[in-house]
């Protein structure tokens, strides 16, 4: 499979993952501007409390379908997804109330209600918007990643119209709104689509067995785990340690960090949607091709961000966020480098062996947290950073060492050979001269 082909496979959902982190970012400086540092930082709380419990609930049952329906595998499809929905629902909630008791915070606590039912409907709409990922298309998924974000942001235009002066309570009630309403579109698209049979005329249809697919499902999320805590353990300690105001400082700086990460969220869906279960050997190639071609500019094209970020950051949220920007240039590269090693990762995750990854994620965790206790209570934002950073540079290099020791392949090139990019130059030379081309001939 060619670079071009990549791209082409990922394109739409690139374009979807580049309107979803605009309108996202519009609802990140919106939210910052409507409620100031504080009540941004109360919102902040609430939906770290709300992410991680709907994450560690989904426990990969959308992802083992995903790999067992792909590999032509049998059982009761639609048991298996009402059972597994009820299951992360419910669990998303038991865990949000516990984070509700961990978190020392009274302004939160006080809304129990609110925040545990939002983290039981988020944990539904996160699993029926993954189960969309069995289309190779991902035609749906672009749909309901969209339709989530617009969602958002219309409630938030309701809300400035509505209501003066607005509080964070406000925000999470149009999101629960928003959410039930993309739930709804979901179950009608999983009715013509999730529980019809498997089509497989490449063999006889095999059934899965229950035990390999929680296997499958629990090593997967495992992963997805210790990534959590690898990516969020930042902020649950400056939620734990810092005032409500750095939080909201911090997760402001992660948030628009994850802009840069666009390409890599949209590539790497692509990959696993369009191999998992499938050919190891085109995956192999592509994943390769893929993590060369795209290091080099993604690093060049944060040290861009890095010098311009002293007049973005307060251009965009104003002076009072001008303190975020060390912390926001720190984060900038280390999404570059996690988005990297996480399309790396997909070697293991399509080619069912999740447990490969999650070792990765064992090894590289253990520094991180040893180094926590450890820093400096100034400037803590800056510093948290850089140890996210630390984590991600160490899981890639754990995952390029394990191809030529686990998996007997050649350690994947860092950067791209002279024959690669003459491949890509002689690639945008043939789409300009075919453009040119259309514009040239008479209509």
């Amino acid at each position: 499979m060619s670079f071009k082909e990549i791209v082409k496979s990922s394109g739409k959902t690139l374009l979807t993952t580049v309107g979803v982190t605009v309108v996202g970012f519009l609802i990140s400086v919106l939210t910052a501007r409507m409620l100031g540092p504080e009540g941004r930082g109360l919102l902040s709380g609430a939906l770290l409390i709300i992410t991680l419990s709907s994450s560690v609930a989904a426990c990969g049952l959308a992802f083992t379908y995903i790999y067992h329906r792909g590999a032509g595998r049998l059982f009761n499809f639609r048991r298996f997804v009402l059972l597994a929905g009820l299951f992360v629902g419910l669990l998303a909630a038991s865990l949000a109330l516990v984070g509700l008791f961990f978190n020392h915070d009274e302004q939160l606590r006080e809304h129990i209600v609110l925040i545990t039912t939002f983290a039981l409907v988020t944990a539904i709409q996160n699993y029926l918007v993954n189960l969309t990922q069995m289309q190779p298309s991902l035609s749906f998924l672009n749909v309901t990643r969209m339709l989530g974000v617009l969602f958002n942001v219309s409630a938030l235009a309701v809300l400035f119209l509505a209501f003066r002066p607005i509080n964070f309570v406000y925000v999470l009630s149009g999101q629960i709104v928003c959410a039930l309403i993309l739930i709804a579109i979901c179950i009608n698209w999983a009715r013509s689509n999730i529980f019809r049979p498997v089509v497989n005329p490449r063999q006889t249809p095999r059934p899965a067995e229950m035990g390999h697919m929680l296997k499958y499902a629990f090593n997967q999320h495992g992963t997805v785990l210790i990534g959590l805590a690898l990516t969020n353990f930042d902020k649950v300690y400056l939620l734990k340690v810092g005032t409500i105001v750095e939080f909201g400082y911090y997760s402001l700086a992660y948030t628009t960090s994850r802009l840069i990460g666009v390409l890599y969220d949209a590539m790497n869906t692509a990959l696993y949607s369009r191999y998992a279960g499938k050919d190891e050997g085109e995956l192999s190639k592509s994943i390769n091709i893929a993590f060369r071609l795209t290091l080099l500019p993604m690093l060049v094209l944060a040290g861009i961000g890095a010098l311009l970020s002293p007049w973005l950051i307060q251009g965009v949220y104003g002076p009072k966020f001008a303190s975020v920007t060390p912390t926001f240039v720190v984060l900038m590269f280390e999404c570059v480098v996690s988005g990297a090693g996480w399309t790396l990762a997909q070697r293991f995750n399509a080619a069912g062996r999740p447990g490969l990854v999650l070792v990765r994620q064992l090894i590289s965790i253990v520094p991180v947290v040893a180094l926590l206790p450890f820093l400096p209570k100034e400037n803590i934002s800056v510093y948290l950073g850089l140890l996210m950073l630390l984590g991600a540079t160490l899981r890639m290099a754990i995952t390029l060492a394990i191809y030529p020791y686990v998996l007997k392949e050649p350690m994947p090139r860092i950067f791209p050979s002279k024959d690669d990019l003459q491949k890509v130059m002689a690639s945008a030379r043939n789409v300009l001269a075919r453009r040119r081309a259309r514009k040239s001939t008479p209509t």
